[in-house]
């Protein structure tokens, strides 16, 4: 069997992280998640959308909601750029467009090379949007948490923990925690 096809085999504990960078800080994502890289386009905005979500495009098949990550990850504005690139990714039956900067290869690594960053990277709690630090080569690489930045953008289609997919009743009532309303 061939080295590159050893990810195949169960138990290896290995990943293959895609780096990319936003504003030249390198970032990375499990290749599994990605469904594709492909040039920026035009994007239709979207009235009343979260403000890091430029609009929706749609390349062939697929309706795509385009998240500007510079903007999320750094909050301030950016101007698209015309070698920014859409990294299309399908995770918790969403497709995703994010917008980056540049994708600089894939890396495989050690599951146990990635740390968990600690509390003072995420002020102090447990929501912070780097997933781990991994180091390849001389690079730090922040892997993050898609899911999370999906659950922040669009709160209504991220992840639902155990009790919530049990609870039964209305919309209403499955926000309703501890006789108190949340968002």
């Amino acid at each position: 069997m061939a080295k590159t096809e050893i990810l195949l085999e169960s138990g290896t504990n290995e990943i293959e992280i895609m780096e990319f960078t936003v504003y030249n800080e390198l970032y990375g994502i499990d290749v599994v998640k990605v469904r594709e890289i492909m040039m920026s386009d035009k994007v239709k905005p979207i009235p009343h959308a979260h403000e890091a979500v430029e609009g929706i495009f749609k390349p062939r098949d697929i309706m795509l909601t385009v998240v500007d990550l510079p903007y999320y990850l750094t909050g301030d504005e950016t101007a698209p750029g015309v070698k920014d690139l859409f990294m299309v990714t399908n995770f918790n039956k969403m497709n995703i467009a994010f917008r980056v900067h540049t994708v600089e290869g894939i890396q495989r690594i050690s599951r146990t090379d990635i740390k968990k960053p600690d509390k003072t990277l995420s002020r102090g709690c447990e929501n912070g949007i780097a997933a781990g630090i991994a180091q390849c080569g001389k690079e730090l690489i922040t892997i993050l948490d898609f899911e999370k930045i999906a659950a922040d953008i669009a709160p209504e289609k991220g992840l639902q923990t155990d009790e919530e997919k049990g609870f039964g009743g209305s919309d209403t009532e499955r926000k309703r925690i501890n006789g108190q309303m949340c968002s």
